[in-house]
């Protein structure tokens, strides 16, 4: 369960910003849209959706905690001793030159709140660190300022060991886990089950959506929510079929054929069921569409978004979609964050956050998100990114969201365009 992440210093965030789902005390929408978590006192928010004008940064908010994952997954074992460390910091700024970039993670583990967090350069980690909380008090597990690293009273004694072969360039965190440390292998899940995805790109996420639907025990699942988008179908299937009965269709050059047989024996061809109807409109056969060739541009989004929806609502996880309404009707994009604001769908509490242009997600009619839901995204006149919901902005609870939100009265529309709202070529 994410609480909230932090960070500083990183692409067009200078100062130290956040998101924090933490529910606040506004009285709209508990029922559905928060969750009790295991620490008391502290509701969660099961969604979050982010606004602003293009390029006001709010996939480098993405980045930032997919960097944050890739080097808390990858730091000790796909890098060696001098290896750069692909941080992009803040550039438009003196201040930030010989700054390191600072990330930060507040989550809940095993029923247990934990922080953990590093500074960290192109060439090595200047700090890191992790607490877990007790009531309303934090206790150390460990802390690291460059290579000395103090120990905490509940970490295992035997990782003492390892503190000596932590080289500059990798978390400490995830040298534990290397070597089977079990509290910081346990966190380290955590990261790797957070699901952050592209809603352009959805070569990744439609494999496993194919993944999950060659597994018997949720391919009725997958097929249930695809059925229910009312999409034109009524069931998907795969089937293997060899690169060399591809190949043998191909006009691509024999070697590079080779290679392509070489790397993917075996590729997943996607159908989809269509019913073929009679004179009386009863149904007389079937008919199979290739997914890739035959269905449109939204059907192959939703089939891709389906498999990392899915796996989210029946572990419980985070998923973070950018760019979520790209391709999406906006009802269809609506019925799936009622899916995870939502009871009897949403019993594990996973959590969605998204970035949207969609200004109706936010109309007071649809009733969709709470004012500490909508995050917006502004950059000022010197690059810098900041991240405020509409609860932080003292919005009330009767105004106009969407109205006010495209007229630019909560920022996150770009400035020209406030003023002028045209385009101008210049062509004279």
């Amino acid at each position: 369960m994410l609480v909230k992440f932090s960070v500083c210093n990183f692409l067009s965030f200078k100062e130290n910003t956040s998101i924090n789902l933490s529910a606040t005390s506004l009285t709209e929408y508990r029922n559905d849209n928060i969750f009790q978590s295991p620490i008391n006192d502290l509701s969660l928010l099961k969604s979050l959706v982010v606004y602003g004008a293009n390029s006001s940064g709010k996939s480098n908010l993405f980045r930032a905690l997919s960097f944050m994952r890739w080097l808390i997954l990858s730091s000790s074992k796909e890098s060696t001793s001098g290896d750069e460390i692909s941080v992009e910091r803040f550039k438009l700024s003196t201040e930030t030159i010989d700054k390191p970039s600072f990330f930060e993670l507040e989550f809940i583990v095993d029923n247990k709140k934990y922080r953990y967090g590093f500074e960290v350069d192109r060439e090595k980690i200047h700090s890191e660190y992790l607490y877990y909380q007790i009531k309303t008090k934090e206790y150390p597990l460990f802390d690291r300022k460059l290579q000395e690293i103090q120990l905490g009273k509940k970490f295992d004694i035997e990782t003492l060991k390892l503190v000596p072969i932590t080289r500059e360039n990798a978390l400490f965190l995830s040298v534990c886990a290397q070597f089977n440390d079990t509290l910081s292998t346990m966190l380290i899940k955590e990261m790797r089950d957070i699901n952050i995805i592209s809603g352009i790109n959805d070569h990744n996420s439609s494999e496993y959506t194919i993944k999950m639907l060659n597994d018997s025990k949720f391919n009725v699942m997958v097929n249930n929510l695809l059925r229910s988008a009312k999409l034109g179908f009524n069931e998907v299937k795969v089937k293997k079929v060899s690169t060399q009965d591809l190949i043998g269709k191909s006009d691509l050059p024999k070697e590079l054929l080779k290679i392509i047989l070489k790397k993917n024996p075996e590729n997943d061809i996607v159908s989809t069921k269509h019913y073929v109807y009679d004179e009386n409109n009863e149904i007389n056969s079937e008919e199979f569409f290739d997914l890739n060739s035959e269905e449109s541009l939204g059907t192959k989004k939703f089939f891709a978004l389906s498999g990392p929806i899915i796996e989210a609502l029946t572990k419980g996880t985070l998923l973070i979609i950018d760019e979520f309404d790209s391709r999406l009707h906006p009802e269809l994009c609506k019925a799936i964050i009622k899916l995870f604001n939502s009871l009897e769908n949403n019993p594990y509490n996973a959590q969605l956050i998204i970035v949207s242009h969609n200004s109706t997600f936010i109309n007071s009619t649809n009733k969709l998100f709470r004012r500490d839901q909508v995050i917006i995204a502004d950059k000022d006149e010197y690059g810098m990114t900041r991240l405020e919901s509409l609860f932080e902005k003292k919005i009330r609870k009767d105004a106009s969201f969407e109205k006010d939100y495209l007229s630019g009265k909560y920022d996150g529309v770009s400035i020209d365009l406030k003023v002028s709202n045209q385009l101008d070529l210049n062509l004279e």
